[in-house]
């Protein structure tokens, strides 16, 4: 029998996490010294000794900024995947705005990257059972998958009777 192992990274910067919400103002973040390029080329060189790919789920915010670190991600052989754009949660969101960050997030990564983005993945894992209504839009918005519940319990995110198998 054998095991397939999956690799995925969020593609984002140090400030944009969400245990940083409460204290890193948004509107800083064009100030603030970028880590993120340098970072993503340190997993990419580890990857390739290793001979490992991954999916990169890619924030469109940093896609704009860093357009080279798409296109490193792409010409390595990794999946490009949405991050949407700016970490903001899923469950925080109306339809409309969710509809719109994903649609600006693809269009973006697509652009860039030169490939089709197909997968996605929310803000700290923020899709559960409050907004399940955001998989639709997924759908109809070109998306084939979400890596966005995790099915363990959790104070942020999670869905703990969520299969642990794709579903």
């Amino acid at each position: 029998m054998s095991v397939r192992n999956a690799m995925t990274v969020d593609v984002e910067d140090y400030f944009q996490v969400q245990a940083f919400a409460h204290c890193v103002d948004r509107a800083s973040w064009d100030t603030r010294p970028s880590r993120v390029e340098r970072n993503v080329d340190h997993i990419l060189a580890q990857f390739e000794r290793a001979n490992v790919h991954a999916t990169f789920f890619t924030l469109g915010w940093v896609a704009e900024r860093h357009p080279a670190i798409v296109r490193r991600i792409v010409a390595a052989g990794h999946e490009l995947a949405s991050h949407g754009w700016d970490h903001t949660r899923a469950d925080s969101q109306e339809p409309e705005a969710f509809r719109q960050d994903v649609r600006r997030t693809r269009a973006v990564l697509e652009d860039i990257g030169g490939v089709a983005v197909t997968g996605y993945r929310a803000a700290t894992f923020s899709i559960g059972a409050r907004n399940q209504w955001a998989f639709a839009i997924l759908r109809d918005e070109g998306y084939r998958y979400s890596s966005s519940i995790n099915p363990i319990a959790h104070d942020l995110y999670g869905m703990p009777d969520a299969p642990r198998v794709p579903f």
